[in-house]
């Protein structure tokens, strides 16, 4: 199989909707094809690095089929979208989730990956799950945050989390132990 945009046959592509151009009900005319499928987060404060403007507002789209097709057929499943008249080939469909909202794009606005909308079965959970690595640095990073801020109960490291730092909390609930009994011995060694 070929890479980049120039693939022959690939599962997975990408197009890009704008608000002026896009049909009324676009979202449920793309549930209704019934394919697994992403939409990102209106992106409505990205900036044009070699200007400085905003762009225009625009959603991205993540469609994958059951099988390989061809460009040309992807071109003609995206076209009644009035989005981008080219489907662009994904390389890393892991990869061009997190982009939606920009999770590894930390000069680039960030949007909400709760937004983010799965459709057909798609599984966005197991596209943002962490790397092992990148699990334990957010496990440091909690920790150090709890140190920092004299946060000594899980309850209060839980409602932090639901409240400001969401992504924190599938770590946290997958860890609940790990946190408990730190947070509990960093309490006591604050006693002494």
């Amino acid at each position: 199989m070929e890479s980049g945009r120039n693939a022959s046959k690939t599962r997975n592509w990408a197009f890009v909707v704008y608000p002026e151009s896009a049909p009324e009900n676009w979202q449920g005319m793309l549930a209704d094809t019934h394919m697994a499928a992403f939409i990102s987060p209106l992106h409505d404060r990205d900036v044009d690095e070699e200007t400085g403007e905003l762009k225009k507002p625009h959603w991205h789209i993540v469609i994958m089929t059951d099988g390989p097709i061809t460009q040309k057929r992807a071109n003609e499943l995206i076209e009644p979208y009035n989005g981008t008249k080219s489907a662009e080939y994904i390389m890393s469909l892991r990869g061009y989730v997190r982009y939606l909202a920009h999770l590894d794009d930390p000069d680039k606005a960030q949007y909400d990956p709760a937004e983010i909308i799965a459709l057909g079965g798609a599984d966005l959970a197991d596209m943002l799950r962490l790397s092992q690595d990148d699990k334990y640095k957010l496990i440091g990073d909690i920790f150090c945050y709890c140190k920092e801020n004299e946060i000594f109960e899980l309850w209060d490291l839980t409602s932090i989390a639901i409240e400001k730092y969401t992504d924190w909390l599938p770590v946290i609930v997958e860890k609940t132990y790990f946190f408990n009994h730190n947070l509990h011995s960093l309490r006591h060694s604050k006693r002494r």
